[in-house]
């Protein structure tokens, strides 16, 4: 039965890419409007280029200015825009809170595992209004290596005081998310909609929706007592339903069809 869930954060809480696209195009803007000799296209273009090599990195500004003969009166003008539109992209991917809240009300532990600075990840997630939902953030300097080692899981699984077999992590990376998690014996969700290229590593779940994840718990806690669900015809109106079985008797179950949808349509048929 699944007590904790783990989560990414770039791309499986939030949009990260896009959030990064738009910050720096705006900084590129203003480095051209504040007097950088360029190109509005070219600069947007060479700029988000440089932030792909250092996605997390402090200094990316002051490295392509100093390429592109920039003073500090354009450096500002890139900072002040590039901080106000990350903040007007800074929101998570549809249904994420209302699923967080759906997973804490059913006692579930919910945390991040990310390569992400810790106080980066503290802060997208206070913008997103989020921060408080976390028992736990892991983020790189917690172990001082990135995803997929076995140390950030690790740390979160001695935090959560949990086996791995009772944690489901969700990421976009399956190089990293799902390589990562299942090394330790964490059971795995890929979020496909935010899916990071790379090579395809395959998990015990997939996911095209967030709200997706508390089916996976729920058919996690069946499957502790030998349950499952099947998706069945009602014999009576013939609506299609989920119906809940043994996982010894899944199999006949498929095979027979007397399911009703109601005690109407049951009533009715006999």
């Amino acid at each position: 039965m699944i007590k904790a869930v783990l989560f990414d954060l770039d791309m499986t809480l939030i949009d990260f890419m896009k959030m990064k696209r738009a910050a720096s195009n705006a900084a590129a803007k203003a480095m051209v409007k504040a007097g950088l000799k360029m190109d509005v296209k070219k600069a947007e273009k060479l700029l988000f280029d440089k932030y792909i090599t250092d996605i997390e990195g402090e200094d990316v500004f002051q490295k392509f200015l100093k390429e592109h003969n920039g003073d500090e009166r354009v450096l500002a003008a890139a900072i002040n825009a590039y901080l106000k539109e990350k903040i007007n992209h800074l929101k998570p991917y549809p249904k994420v809170k209302q699923v967080l809240k759906k997973l804490k009300g059913k006692g579930i532990k919910i945390g991040i595992v990310t390569d992400a600075p810790r106080l980066k990840a503290y802060m997208r997630l206070d913008a997103m209004g989020i921060a408080d939902l976390f028992e736990l953030v892991v983020g790189r300097e917690d172990t001082g290596r990135l995803k997929p080692s076995k140390l950030p899981f690790k740390r979160a699984l001695k935090i959560l005081k949990l086996k791995p077999s009772s944690v489901l992590h969700v990421g976009d990376w399956p190089e990293r998310d799902v390589k990562g998690a299942k090394s330790v014996g964490i059971k795995t969700c890929l979020a496909k909609y935010g899916q990071s290229p790379g090579k395809y590593v395959k998990p015990d779940y997939e996911i095209d929706r967030f709200e997706e994840i508390p089916d996976i718990v729920e058919a996690e806690r069946l499957n502790s007592k030998g349950q499952g669900i099947i998706n069945v015809k009602c014999a009576g109106c013939g609506n299609k339903f989920e119906a809940v079985v043994s996982n010894v008797d899944k199999k006949r179950a498929l095979k027979n069809d007397e399911f009703f949808c109601s005690k109407k349509c049951f009533e009715e048929e006999v």
